[in-house]
């Protein structure tokens, strides 16, 4: 024969479970924001896939600023022109990125891959150490349009960083 529950114990049960079940809403609905998949519409359609991939131009070739810098950044205009001065000057889009640049005005690029602000990631730190930059950004060499491919989230970074054995500390990542 079962016991009867105490009115008691019935009382704190449906409140303990309308919490687990509003924790867990609340969680999925945080965790949704990971972007992975997020490959923004650019101003000018740009293939990595064709620059890093085909004509194997280093990533640190347009984005120098990561090895010294926290942000690896989006090159400046005169680094595309670099060699767009004389390759692909009959393409329409090489043609307004020479506007563009002749007119002395920024390409307005779309950030694909974003921390939040309370978050320090120094990539010159990860290019130190000879993190491959496909390792967060993934197989970008292969992307006609880049995306997003890694969650970017605080636990995904700390598992990484126990399976290199690099420092656990809240003070090296947040301010």
């Amino acid at each position: 024969m079962r016991p009867a529950v105490s009115s008691r114990t019935g009382s704190l049960l449906l409140p303990l479970l309308v919490v687990a079940v509003l924790g867990a809403g609340v969680w999925a609905f945080f965790d949704s924001f990971s972007n992975i998949g997020y490959a923004p519409t650019q101003p000018i359609p740009f293939s990595h896939k064709v620059h890093a991939g085909v004509n194997k131009i280093p990533c640190l070739y347009c984005h120098s600023s990561a090895e010294r810098s926290r942000h690896a950044t989006v090159p400046a205009g005169n680094v595309c022109m670099n060699c767009h001065i004389v390759v692909g000057t009959d393409k329409p889009n090489v043609q307004k990125l020479t506007s563009l640049y002749q007119s002395e005005q920024v390409v307005p690029w779309v950030r694909v891959h974003r921390l939040p602000d309370h978050v320090y990631f120094p990539h010159k730190w990860h290019v130190a150490k000879g993190i491959a930059c496909q390792q967060c950004h993934g197989a970008v060499e292969a992307m006609d349009v880049v995306k997003q491919v890694q969650p970017l989230k605080m636990g995904w970074c700390i598992s990484c960083h126990r399976q290199n054995k690099a420092t656990q500390e809240c003070s090296a990542c947040h301010m």
